[in-house]
């Protein structure tokens, strides 16, 4: 199913969802909504709306609780300093330290987590980290590789070989361009020990989420022209994924990996 809400990084959705909530409290407060009431509510939308945004956009429980941590307590701050404002009340300089002390917290947790799923900023890790031979440098969580892809080495050795006898060459065009959400054309060219279009070929590329095996996409390839086969490619999120191209000609096989990063520059 195609996903039409675009997809959101942490802070846009965290700190998007405080600015939406404070100003729904006080649009709720105009409307001479009960404070109670509109400090509840303020809370709740939000977080029903990510809830929604989450069906098609997955990120995680630990992201889902702190988005629920974060709003469950902004619409408790706004609740009491609406309550005390009605009785024109001053708060106390200690409790005034313990909301500023998990405000911090709360922006800190927020910076950690956007940086385990997309990394540093380019410009931070061009000045700070090393960069081998001008590559870029990939600063994101990469995530676990799911038990099911743990397959047995041997015959990855063997298959390994075939290959290497065979001679083919494989060429995966356009995994550089690849923006998470957005369909984009895949190209896969193959080439055998001489240089000649593989044609007809069944081939079919394969994308793996590292950290969420339930992202991963299957795509068959339609040959476009002699030894070129094209499908359009659509990757719900950014982070690490794994591309794997499978060419099946009568009994010749052939198999290619690459690890590709998927986000912003």
């Amino acid at each position: 199913m195609l996903k039409l809400i675009p997809v959101l990084s942490i802070a846009e959705t965290l700190f998007g969802g405080l600015i939406f909530a404070i100003g729904l409290y006080f649009l709720l407060r105009v409307l001479r909504v009960a404070n109670f009431w509109a400090a509840v509510l303020s809370g709740a939308i939000p977080f029903v709306l990510y809830i929604v945004y989450s069906t098609q956009h997955w990120a995680g429980g630990d992201v889902l609780a702190i988005h629920f941590a974060v709003f469950l307590a902004n619409a408790g701050l706004l609740g009491v300093f609406g309550s005390m404002k009605q009785n024109k009340q001053t708060m106390h300089w200690g409790p005034k330290i313990i909301i500023g002390f998990f405000i911090c917290l709360v922006i800190s947790n927020a910076i950690l987590l956007s940086v385990a799923g997309r990394g540093l900023p380019q410009s931070l890790t061009s000045m700070f980290l090393p960069s081998p031979e001008n590559q870029r440098v990939h600063t994101a969580f990469p995530g676990i590789m799911p038990h099911d892809r743990n397959k047995s080495y041997q015959p990855h050795l063997e298959q390994l070989q075939q290959q290497q006898a065979l001679g083919w060459q494989l060429k995966l065009i356009g995994a550089d361009t690849l923006s998470p959400g957005k369909q984009q054309q895949m190209l896969v060219q193959v080439r055998d020990e001489h240089g000649n279009a593989v044609t007809q070929a069944e081939v079919t590329l394969n994308f793996w989420r590292m950290a969420n095996s339930r992202d991963d996409k299957v795509y068959p390839l339609v040959e476009q022209a002699g030894g070129e086969y094209a499908a359009d490619v659509l990757l719900p999120d950014s982070g690490r994924w794994v591309a794997e191209v499978l060419v099946k000609q009568g009994d010749q096989r052939y198999r290619k990996q690459e690890s590709l990063f998927i986000g912003d520059e």
